[in-house]
């Protein structure tokens, strides 16, 4: 068994929660639908400094007992899984380190990473907590966060939720949530969200708002139009709304099973960190969130 993702399989990561279980369960209906492996990764804790020899030995049985039950994790990760997908490759990975570091090291050759945000845990709900946060950012390959109600984590009739906005990264979030949507066999609920100008605000202009939101509908159906001639298959609604993006995308999540966003925002100042919008998505989507990279 390989200790990496090869192959372009979709890694879960697995922590004994029942969000991650949910995760694991919902990854597992995806890489059946795309007819990839999955992979059940749970990471048991590792020290990275040095030690006496007289806590050496301690430490090695503590080592043990942390990959028994990381173990354990996996095992009823597996069982549920394949109650639900008997079908499915799945690969059974339990490593020693950090759970962020060993997840974005797998980002480099998985097709896909999933880590749960527990929604239970209102201090993790705020936060997000720092393993998923991490991934989220750090990671090379795209990244679900999965949220949502863990009684009821397979994909079902509702359509994906894309942000728009025409940069390189909601570019790559409309190019992929096409593609689920065409696995899954749902409609794509395009969403592309405005602000009011600076300028409009100090000095009106006749008739200006009403050429503005053309113009912005002209962007969306420009941005959509060659994914719908690629996917003809998935229904396309199209929804313009003068509104900050994160709350319109928060408000329409409602009525979604994910929701895609690009990893990036238009500040160049945040580097690699993700942006304000999906961060907002992040911590408080009522569903999946998937992070998408820029090619």
């Amino acid at each position: 068994m390989s200790t990496r993702a090869e192959y372009q399989a979709i890694v879960v990561g697995i922590d004994g929660t029942a969000t991650a279980l949910a995760a694991a369960r919902w990854a597992a209906a995806l890489a059946d639908r795309e007819r990839v492996p999955l992979v059940l990764l749970s990471v048991a804790p590792a020290f990275d400094h040095p030690l006496t020899a007289s806590a050496l030995a301690e430490t090695t049985l503590m080592l043990s007992d942390f990959r028994t039950a990381a173990k354990h994790k996996i095992e009823a990760a597996f069982a549920a899984v394949h109650r639900d997908q008997p079908q499915v490759e799945v690969h059974q990975v339990v490593e020693d380190g950090i759970p962020a570091r060993i997840l974005i090291e797998h980002s480099v050759t998985a097709r896909m990473i999933v880590v749960a945000a527990d929604l239970g845990d209102r201090l993790s709900t705020l936060l997000l907590g720092s393993t998923a946060l991490m991934v989220a950012n750090k990671a090379t390959s795209p990244v679900t966060v999965w949220r949502g109600a863990t009684d009821r984590p397979l994909p079902d009739h509702r359509p994906v939720l894309v942000g728009v906005d025409g940069s390189p990264g909601s570019s790559a979030a409309v190019g992929a949530a096409f593609e689920l949507a065409s696995i899954l066999r749902v409609g794509v609920l395009a969403l592309h969200a405005w602000n009011d100008p600076d300028l409009l605000q100090w000095t009106p202009v006749p008739d200006a708002w009403a050429t503005l939101a053309e113009q912005e509908r002209e962007l969306l159906s420009e941005r959509v139009a060659g994914w719908s001639e690629k996917y003809p298959d998935v229904t396309v609604t199209k929804v313009v709304q003068k509104s900050p993006p994160a709350r319109a995308l928060l408000e329409y999540a409602e009525r979604a099973q994910a929701v895609l966003t690009g990893s990036r925002g238009h500040n160049r100042l945040t580097g690699l960190l993700i942006g304000s919008t999906s961060q907002n998505l992040l911590h408080h989507a009522p569903c999946p969130v998937v992070v998408c990279r820029e090619p």
